[in-house]
C-alpha cells in the first residue's frame, strides 16, 4: 500500500515537472526588451498650410486607398456639377476643393463657392509672384462630401457646385481619397497645392522600396491642375521626369469652357494616363494633353528616387494643383519623412526595427534632426522613442512585444518651417511562435531519475 502511494506521488511530481518545464520554455519565448518611453515627446497632428507660393505637398495619405479627381468651370452659368467616381464598397477618407480665381481676379471670399448647397470656407489662399497672378484657394470639404458619397451606390456621383461670381472664378478641382477594399496593396496619394514659381517647380519623390516593375499593382501616376490655359496657342506647360521630357503641351480647358471664367483642366476622370506620343510637340488642338501621366516609363527597377520638373514658359498659365498616385508603395514628395518597412509579421519576443528617412525639398538627406517614433495603437500603444537622423537622414527604432496583436507605428519631425510633419503609418503583427518549446536542460536528467525510480518501485510492487 505504501509503495502504491509513493508511485502515485512520483507520477504527480513528474506531471508537475513537465508543466513547469513547458511554462518555463514559453516564458523564454516572450521575454523582451522594452523601448524607452518618452511621454514628453511632441504631440502628433497634421501638417498645416502651404509655406510658400510654390507648389508644395499639403496632403499625404497611405494605405489601401484610391483617388478620384474631377474639374469644373463655366464662364456662363454659376451652377454646375463636379463628379466623384466611387469604387465598390469604398468610403471617403478625405476630400478637398481647389479653386482658382480669374487672372487678375480677386480673392474668393468664404462661401463664394458652395458644394452640395453648403458654403465652402477656405483653409489656404496663395497668390503667385508674377503680374496678374490669380488667387488659388484650398478647402478640406470632407464633411460635405463624405455623407453624400458614402451613402451613394458605387459609380459616378455628381455633386452640385455653384459660384457666386462667375466673373471672378476660373475653375474648381475636387480630389477625393477613398478607403478602398478593392486595393490589395498599400498605396500612397500625395496632393500638392500652391502657385507655380516663375522659374518652375521641382518635385523630389522618395520611395520606401526600390522600383519593381514586375509588381502588377505598381503605379506611378501624376495629375496636374491648371487654370487660365487656352489651347491651341503659345500657352502651354512642360514636364520633365528624371531629366527627360514628358510633355510640352500641358494646359487647356478640358474640364471647362473656352473663355475666361471657364479655363480649367485637371488629369482625372475620363482621362487616360497614356503619355503624349511626341513629348516635344506643342499643343496642336484644345485637347492635345489631358494632364494625366504615367511616370513608370521614366524609372528603372531598383530606383528609389524620382525627380519631376514643371514649368510654364509663357508665365500665363496657373499650375496650382498636382497629385501623385503611387500604387503598391509608400512614398514622400519634397520635404518629409518616410517610414519603412510597410508591414511585417514576427513571433513574440523577436525584435522589430522600423527606419524613418527624412529629406528636404531637394530630396537631400536631413542630418541631425530629431525623429519622434510612437506606437499609435496596438498591444504596445503609447511606446515612444526619440532618435537623431544620421548622415543618410535615417533614424531607427527597435522594439518587441509580450502580447499578440497588430501595432501601428508612426514617426514625425519638425520641418524647416517648424511645422510638425507626420510619416506614413506602418504595421507590425505579433503572433505566437508555432515552434515546439524545448524543455529546460535541467529537466531531462531529473525526469530520467524519476523515471528509473518509478520503474524500480513498480517491480517491487509486483
Amino acid at each position: 500500500m505504501k509503495n502504491k502511494t509513493l508511485s502515485k506521488t512520483f507520477v504527480v511530481l513528474l506531471s508537475l515537472l513537465m508543466i513547469l518545464s513547458i511554462s518555463s520554455a514559453g516564458a523564454n519565448v516572450v521575454e523582451q526588451g522594452i523601448a524607452v518611453e518618452n511621454p514628453s515627446g511632441p504631440v502628433m497632428n497634421s501638417v498645416m498650410s502651404v509655406a510658400s507660393t510654390s507648389l508644395a505637398p499639403v496632403v499625404t495619405e497611405t494605405g489601401k486607398i484610391s483617388l478620384s479627381i474631377d474639374g469644373y468651370g463655366d464662364h456662363l452659368t454659376p451652377v454646375g456639377s463636379i463628379d466623384v467616381e466611387k469604387p465598390a464598397g469604398a468610403t471617403v477618407r478625405s476630400a478637398y476643393l481647389l479653386t482658382a480665381s480669374l487672372w487678375s481676379g480677386n480673392e474668393i471670399p468664404d462661401g463664394g463657392v458652395t458644394l452640395a448647397g453648403f458654403p465652402v470656407n477656405w483653409d489656404d489662399v496663395v497668390i503667385g509672384t508674377y503680374s496678374g497672378a490669380p488667387h488659388n484657394h484650398r478647402a478640406d470639404v470632407t464633411n460635405i462630401v463624405k455623407p453624400i458619397v458614402d451613402a451613394a451606390p458605387a459609380g459616378r456621383i455628381s455633386i452640385p457646385i455653384e459660384e457666386s461670381d462667375v466673373r471672378n472664378v476660373e475653375g474648381n478641382i475636387l480630389a477625393v481619397i477613398f478607403d478602398d477594399p478593392n486595393q490589395v496593396e498599400d498605396n500612397t496619394v500625395v496632393l500638392l497645392f500652391g502657385a507655380q514659381s516663375i522659374t518652375g517647380d521641382m518635385f523630389n519623390i522618395t520611395l520606401a522600396e526600390p522600383v519593381d516593375k514586375t509588381d502588377p499593382n505598381f503605379a506611378l501616376d501624376m495629375s496636374l491642375g491648371i487654370s487660365f490655359g487656352f489651347q491651341p496657342s503659345n500657352q502651354y506647360s512642360i514636364v520633365n521626369v528624371n531629366g527627360l521630357r514628358l510633355t510640352s503641351s500641358a494646359g487647356g480647358y478640358d474640364d471647362g469652357t473656352d473663355y475666361d471664367g471657364g479655363l480649367i483642366t485637371v488629369g482625372g476622370l475620363d482621362d487616360s494616363n497614356a503619355n503624349p506620343a511626341d513629348p516635344n510637340a506643342p499643343p496642336g488642338n484644345s485637347r492635345s494633353d489631358d494632364e494625366l501621366y504615367d511616370l513608370i516609363p521614366f524609372v528603372n527597377d531598383g530606383d528609389t528616387g524620382i525627380n519631376v520638373f514643371t514649368q510654364n514658359p509663357s508665365n500665363d498659365d496657373n499650375i496650382y494643383f498636382a497629385a501623385f498616385f503611387m500604387g503598391s508603395t509608400n512614398a514622400i514628395v519634397g520635404e518629409g519623412i518616410l517610414l519603412s518597412p510597410d508591414s511585417a509579421i514576427n513571433n513574440l519576443g523577436e525584435s522589430h526595427e522600423v527606419t524613418a528617412t527624412v529629406q528636404d525639398d531637394n530630396g537631400a538627406a536631413v542630418t541631425g534632426t530629431m525623429v519622434h517614433f510612437e506606437i499609435a495603437s496596438g498591444p504596445n500603444a503609447g511606446t515612444t522613442a526619440d532618435v537623431l537622423t544620421d548622415t543618410n537622414g535615417e533614424a531607427s527604432f527597435s522594439f518587441t512585444s509580450q502580447s499578440v496583436g497588430t501595432d501601428v507605428i508612426v514617426a514625425s519631425f519638425f520641418n524647416s518651417q517648424q511645422e510638425l510633419v507626420l510619416s506614413n503609418e506602418v504595421t507590425k503583427k505579433w503572433i505566437v511562435s508555432e515552434e515546439i518549446p524545448e524543455f529546460p536542460t535541467i529537466a531531462l536528467p531529473v525526469m530520467a531519475v524519476l523515471g528509473l525510480m518509478f520503474l524500480t518501485m513498480r517491480r517491487r510492487e509486483e
